[in-house]
């Protein structure tokens, strides 16, 4: 693991987790230099296709998920880095020319949304089983 605890964000800015062939794309909400933690909103998170069979949405070996309905992070500063914009700007422009999704029915969760939690989910575990001391005390 690469220490980036250095690495000062500012609100709004777009960094990025990396992690055995998966990249989380977040917004920085507020960073807690005291507690070296940064709280995120996850935007979307791109995967290879070896990460896992099962995903759609599947490009060149890469899939990605919109995370707009996930719940935010509070994480480790140490592993983010700022974004690159040739990383994420095909994503944002994405986000912005796809029609809405259609409503579901209030208190339901989508199919694409239930796979991208448990796409995320999925990534949280790895880091955390990966780095445990990153996450104690």
């Amino acid at each position: 693991m690469i220490d980036r605890s250095s690495t000062d964000t500012t609100p709004r800015e777009i960094v990025c987790l990396e992690h055995q062939g998966s990249f989380l794309y977040a917004e920085v909400i507020q960073t807690v230099v005291s507690r070296q933690r940064t709280w995120v909103r996850p935007l979307f998170l791109q995967l290879t296709t070896q990460s896992s069979e099962e995903l759609s949405d599947t490009t060149q070996g890469l899939c990605a998920y919109r995370l707009q309905n996930c719940a935010d992070l509070v994480w480790p500063s140490q592993f983010f880095r700022p974004a690159l914009d040739d990383e994420v700007l095909p994503f944002l422009m994405q986000m912005h020319t796809d029609k809405p999704q259609e409503q579901e029915e209030p208190g339901v969760v989508s199919e694409r949304d239930r796979k991208a939690h448990q796409a995320l989910r999925h990534l949280i575990q790895q880091v955390w089983q990966a780095f445990p001391d990153a996450f104690s005390g």
